[in-house]
């Protein structure tokens, strides 16, 4: 089964033509660093959400930026027709093993409409947005995801609390895995947080970065209501505790695309 994408990738215009989320996310040193993600975490969050929204069996769910499928996966297991969709060829080659009738994946670019009026529910979990420079291309991450939607389709969105990273500031610690150091120097400037990772694996040294847009909870809520996406619930942990600026580690909206688009 082909994992071409509906739509060719664009990137920024960068002097190489590449931007950080192309070359980082589809690493193999990125999976490594991040392998031991709390999958019982991931799915009790899922749990939850399902239980939270009613979600009926057999209803169409998109996983927005799915990098190796670990939600799409779960979500299918739970019943649910899934499409998952990310940038990284290497991640979607691999979700392919596991796709079957009601589980697909494809490689797309997010800031690209991927289907019209076509999906119950879209999940765009653990802060898979932020990614771009220009304002208008993450407003336009939101409105391909509005447009994806059914009319009242739901449209869930899982990010950091912005006023905490910034309140922490500037840091720099150290991790190994498989037996790799990686040096992780974070701070903040302009209007982003920039994580730079050094490390040597094989005698080679190599630098990667990534870098997310540091949305508030008031720019969040501008960009929903330009995508015509309404929220209706707003939490602060994976418990769907209430949210608090000062306190919550997550800024989870539950929206609904707006009956005019």
């Amino acid at each position: 089964m082909s994992m071409i994408s509906k739509v060719k990738p664009v990137v920024e215009d960068l002097a190489d033509g590449t931007d950080w989320f192309e070359t980082w996310f589809d690493s193999p040193y990125y999976h490594i660093l991040y392998k031991n993600r709390d999958e019982q975490e991931a799915e009790l969050f899922l749990d939850k959400l399902i239980l939270f929204l009613n979600a009926k069996i057999g209803a169409r769910m998109l996983d927005v930026a799915c990098g190796k499928g670990r939600h799409s996966i779960y979500l299918n297991r739970k019943g649910f027709d899934v499409t998952g969709f990310d940038l990284s060829p290497k991640s979607i080659s691999h979700d392919k093993q596991f796709e079957n009738e009601a589980l697909t994946f494809y490689l797309h670019d997010m800031r690209e409409v991927f289907r019209s009026n076509y999906f119950d529910f879209i999940l765009n979990l653990f802060s898979s947005f932020g990614y771009f420079r220009k304002e208008r291309d993450n407003i336009r991450c939101l409105i391909a995801n509005s447009i994806a939607l059914k009319p009242n389709g739901i449209f869930v969105f899982d990010y950091f609390n912005a006023k905490l990273i910034r309140d922490a500031g500037n840091s720099m610690h150290e991790r190994t895995v498989n037996n790799i150091l990686f040096h992780i120097d974070k701070s903040i400037y302009e209007n982003f947080i920039s994580k730079k990772i050094s490390f040597s694996d094989n005698g080679k040294n190599y630098l990667f970065e990534e870098k997310l847009l540091l949305a508030t909870k008031t720019d969040l809520e501008k960009y929903f209501s330009e995508s015509g996406l309404e929220i209706k619930h707003c939490f602060g942990s994976y418990m769907l505790e209430p949210f608090d600026e000062n306190k919550s580690e997550r800024l989870i909206f539950i929206a609904q695309k707006k009956s005019t688009l």
